[in-house]
């Protein structure tokens, strides 16, 4: 975080790390102990637990989880924070692996010990999440990534993201951002095989994308509502759901391979696709609940598979499931992460093939 004035700039540590989660119980100031070299996933993001130092990993997960940000990005903001040294101090009192002021760590330590791991990356997710909900707007009336602009806020502030109505203009600020996402990204990502397991029997059978909900939008033209980001005109470009009383699980339609399982994209929120075992349709489930994630890239899932919670992240108004459906398979299911349209499939109105399948 940002621990002097606007015009002084400190140096940062960026030596990047990464994070893990197989449940070891790390107490006292850390210690040093074994990892198995595996790859797991939380939030949907898959990453490399053996590039976590000490046995940190799972704190990192449960951390990431509470947050709401992918647990890659939580490590290599540590890492940028600290070099992974939970006793350093910077010269304007900013302490432990997360560096927190005094004043933040009063609001987020819960009366922990700054310089014990396990006390400081919990309160790392505390704020992170804190930081999530509070520049949810700015992300949602400009379209910026929301996991940038919590970065931003960790380093530079939160008011000066709010009053900068984005990223502050600062190059440290800037610096850290980027270095924390492109390194989350590729360093940790690429040490990983590649991910996909079977889950569910494979029927061919299809399901309501949110059991026990009530229909509430179709496809086609409709004025953007208020308060949400104009994307794409006035068309809706899916249909929507939403359960009554508390949120409801969203599940797999169809038969289909996770092709996007993606944290907080700005638009679409929290949000996965899928395309069908034959390479006939796509489709997207969006706004779902941050942490909620319950697949990743690469698994094969049969229809009914929980996907995640109904929730309200991205350019939304309040909590439900927009659902789409595409013609065919994308080229490069990456492109999702940036247009929820995946650039070069086409998009198709949902409703006969659900009514035709009897889920609808």
């Amino acid at each position: 975080m940002r621990k002097v004035g606007l015009f002084l700039l400190l140096p940062v540590l960026i030596v990047l790390g990464l994070v893990g989660v197989a449940l070891i119980s790390v107490g006292g100031n850390g210690g040093s102990q074994a990892q198995a070299a595996v790859c797991v996933s939380v939030n949907g993001t898959t990453f490399s637990e053996k590039e976590v130092p000490n046995g940190w990993g799972p704190l990192v997960s449960k951390a990431a989880g509470v947050a709401g940000v992918p647990a890659p990005v939580l490590a290599a903001q540590l890492e940028a924070e600290s070099g992974w040294n939970p006793k350093v101090t910077s010269p304007v009192g900013a302490a432990g692996l997360a560096q927190f002021m005094p004043g933040t760590w009063a609001s987020y330590g819960e009366g922990g010990d700054v310089t014990n791991p396990a006390h400081a990356i919990a309160a790392q997710g505390r704020y992170m999440g804190a930081l999530v909900k509070q520049l949810l707007p700015v992300s949602k009336s400009t379209g910026q990534d929301i996991i940038k602009l919590a970065l931003a806020g960790y380093n530079a502030g939160p008011g000066a993201v709010q009053s900068s109505n984005g990223i502050p203009p600062y190059a440290e600020t800037r610096a850290y951002v980027d270095k924390i996402m492109g390194s989350a990204q590729t360093k940790y990502g690429n040490s990983c095989p590649a991910s996909g397991v079977e889950i569910g029997a494979l029927t061919g059978k299809w399901s309501n994308p949110l059991p026990g909900s009530t229909f509430t939008s179709g496809y086609g033209p409709r004025p953007t509502p208020p308060g949400t980001q104009v994307i794409g005109g006035n068309f809706h470009y899916g249909i929507d759901f939403s359960t009554p009383g508390a949120a409801g699980t969203v599940v797999a339609v169809m038969d289909m391979k996770i092709v996007v399982a993606h944290e907080m994209q700005s638009s679409s929120g929290t949000w996965v696709a899928g395309v069908s075992l034959d390479g006939k349709l796509t489709a997207t489930f969006s706004h779902m609940e941050a942490g909620s994630l319950r697949v990743k890239e690469g698994d094969t899932v049969s229809a009914g598979t929980p996907l995640g919670t109904e929730g309200a992240t991205g350019n939304v108004t309040g909590r439900h499931l927009h659902f789409e459906m595409y013609a065919g398979a994308p080229v490069d299911p990456r492109l999702g992460a940036v247009d929820p349209k995946l650039g070069e499939v086409k998009p198709i109105d949902p409703t006969p093939i659900l009514k035709g399948k009897g889920v609808l």
